[in-house]
């Protein structure tokens, strides 16, 4: 697309990006990694980035997009006269881009976002995919993910673009493992198991004569009708369909709990269907929102009478009450409705009364 679309002068300004980018995150191998690299023998790939960086070669700088173009040909032909007699000229000083694959891969890994990498990589005729690939998946495994596990449960398999944007999604919805509310609490123990305390009883004051009143919040806490208040994190009886629970969301009046397998769960008072199974009835334990079965939930979120959902293919769905479900009317949803002409989302976050998400590219919807 870059190389493509974009107008000379915003050809020329996405390298120099590029270059600049490449270029700190060699700074940052060069100061924070020579021992990791020295562990794996890799010397030799040290002692070129660090000539590479003394002599301030980096990657080839174009005066010109069109210049820039041919810069492959012209690596490609120094890279040959290399390979030559003993009488040849000296040879120039080593590039970021004569480095092993390997420590290249580490390099991207190093950039300050997965966006950086994949904008790099588009204007780029040097870094194969495989080093792009791979500097994505060693800056997961530094945050503590597998890039590859999230690709192969939350996307079709696909290209570059695949793994970016799942980057984006795990680190924009890192998994929330407790949720609070204003009269419950919400956990997911080591074994992936949901518990709660809290009551499902709270107090509403009457503005007139400013007296307490009892309102019941059915299903709240999930261990059925007799349960009606914990003191302590208790867990739930509902095993999920024996899948481990991934994240969780507690809103004033209902829960939503992600599964590892993508599944959404919900329970809690269903008054104008913010629980998604079709109806306006009261769950006591979590029940599996069917409707969205064929699809991989990765992220949720719930507001006073609606629920939110992000789905692996990027879709936002919305359901409960009106105007805060964004699509284009105040009318009820009983069932998961997609949110159309956002593109992809990657972050959600519902409201009392409002919502808001962001796109891929940024841009930020309410």
């Amino acid at each position: 697309h870059f190389q493509k679309d974009l107008s000379e002068a915003a050809m020329e300004a996405a390298m120099v990006a590029a270059v600049q980018r490449v270029e700190a995150a060699a700074q940052r191998v060069a100061v924070t990694a020579p021992h990791i690299l020295d562990r794996e023998g890799d010397r030799e790939g040290m002692r070129l980035l660090e000539a590479a960086l003394t002599a301030k070669a980096g990657v080839v700088v174009a005066a010109s997009a069109a210049a820039w173009r041919t810069a492959a040909n012209v690596a490609s032909a120094m890279r040959l006269c290399r390979i030559g007699a003993a009488d040849t000229p000296p040879l120039p000083p080593p590039q970021l881009l004569d480095l092993p694959p390997e420590l290249l891969a580490r390099i991207v890994s190093q950039c300050d976002s997965h966006i950086d990498i994949a904008r790099t990589a588009a204007v780029s005729h040097f870094l194969h995919d495989s080093v792009v690939d791979e500097g994505l998946r060693l800056r997961a495994q530094e945050r503590g993910y597998d890039l590859e596990l999230l690709r192969g449960h939350w996307l079709s398999k696909g290209c570059r673009g695949g793994l970016c944007y799942a980057a984006m999604l795990r680190e924009a919805n890192p998994p929330a493992l407790v949720a609070a509310s204003q009269n419950h609490s919400l956990f997911i123990d080591s074994e992936g198991r949901l518990a709660s305390c809290g009551s499902e009883d709270a107090e509403e004051e009457d503005e007139e004569d400013e007296d307490d009143m009892d309102m019941s919040l059915p299903g709240l806490l999930g261990h059925g009708e007799s349960v009606t208040q914990l003191s302590v994190p208790t867990r739930l009886p509902s095993s999920l369909g024996g899948e481990c629970a991934e994240s969780v969301a507690a809103g004033d009046n209902h829960n939503l709990a992600v599964t590892a397998g993508g599944a959404l769960w919900s329970w809690g008072e269903g008054a104008s269907g913010c629980l998604g199974h079709g109806n306006v009835q009261d769950q006591h334990q979590p029940k599996k929102i069917e409707a969205l079965a064929g699809h991989r939930v990765v992220a949720s979120s719930v507001g006073c009478a609606h629920s939110l959902a992000i789905t692996g293919d990027g879709a936002l769905w919305s359901w409960g009450a009106g105007c805060p479900l964004g699509q284009g009317d105040r009318d009820t949803q009983l069932l998961p409705k997609r949110i159309d002409g956002m593109g992809r989302v990657i972050a959600v976050s519902a409201g009392t009364w409002h919502s808001l998400a962001i796109t891929a590219d940024g841009a930020v919807w309410s």
